[in-house]
């Protein structure tokens, strides 16, 4: 919301480079211009993925990663700010990020939570590198200890207000969450909806009024909540030679 007005934001990308920085401070308007900047002093590609005060910089090489480090936190200086060292990592990810850390005895790559999302390296079915991302657990957690208290002052107005309620909330769970491989914490956060539902519905009076076997059936059915599917699909997809679809490899989403 904008002087009264409704805006939408632009939509965000995610780039999977060797090196990624990420951190979370005040937005600074000048600081922008500064790291359009230096992206053009680096040796090696990087990228920046900005949303409101949160934002992940991307670096081909560690030399370019460690200078922005050393630069972001003298350039926040002049500002009277710092770092918040729970919330900014230094961390190698990208294609290369597997065997790097295998050279050096490492079990696996770092990981990094950004926009309620644990972003990881995964490889995709042929093989090749693709950018993982599930649903931040702390967030589940959150989320439904919000839904289990909400649902339970909700109790005197009835079921049918518990139900409405429930289908908004899974609603709009699915719609931010449901991207691309992340169809099973999708599922499984669904189903722990389903769940609390079913369980403050048992108790608006000391009879069982639900059986869990018949409940269950009518969630499959998508019958009260919505079904697990995936909305927002990141891979772009053209057709080869062949006819066929596949994966559009320049893309930074691959």
């Amino acid at each position: 919301m904008l002087d009264g007005r409704a805006s939408r934001w632009p939509k965000a990308c995610q780039s999977g480079c060797l090196t990624a920085v990420k951190s979370e401070e005040p937005r600074i308007d000048s600081l922008i211009s500064f790291e359009k900047l230096f992206a053009r002093q680096c040796r090696g590609k990087a990228y920046l993925v900005r949303y409101a005060d949160d934002f992940v910089a991307c670096f081909q090489l560690k030399e370019d990663a460690d200078r922005y480090m050393a630069a972001l936190v003298e350039r926040l200086a002049s500002f009277n700010l710092e770092i918040e060292p729970t919330k900014t990592q230094l961390l190698r990810f990208g294609s290369f990020a597997e065997s790097m850390c295998k050279k050096e005895g490492l079990a696996k790559p770092a990981t990094f939570n950004f926009l309620g999302f644990t972003h990881f390296v995964t490889r995709g079915r042929k093989g090749g590198f693709l950018v993982g991302r599930l649903t931040e657990r702390k967030r589940v957690r959150r989320k439904l200890k919000d839904l289990n208290e909400r649902l339970r002052s909700l109790r005197k107005q009835g079921g049918k207000a518990m139900q409405e309620y429930a289908k908004r909330h899974a609603d709009g769970h699915l719609q931010y969450y449901g991207i691309s491989g992340n169809y099973r914490g999708v599922k499984t956060y669904l189903h722990c909806v389903g769940r609390l539902l079913f369980k403050w519905l048992n108790r608006r009076s000391q009879r069982k009024s639900l059986n869990w076997d018949r409940f269950n059936e009518i969630l499959r059915q998508g019958r009260l909540l919505p079904k697990a599917r995936i909305v927002h699909n990141l891979y772009n997809f053209f057709p080869n030679r062949s006819g066929r679809e596949g994966p559009e490899t320049g893309s930074r989403m691959v």
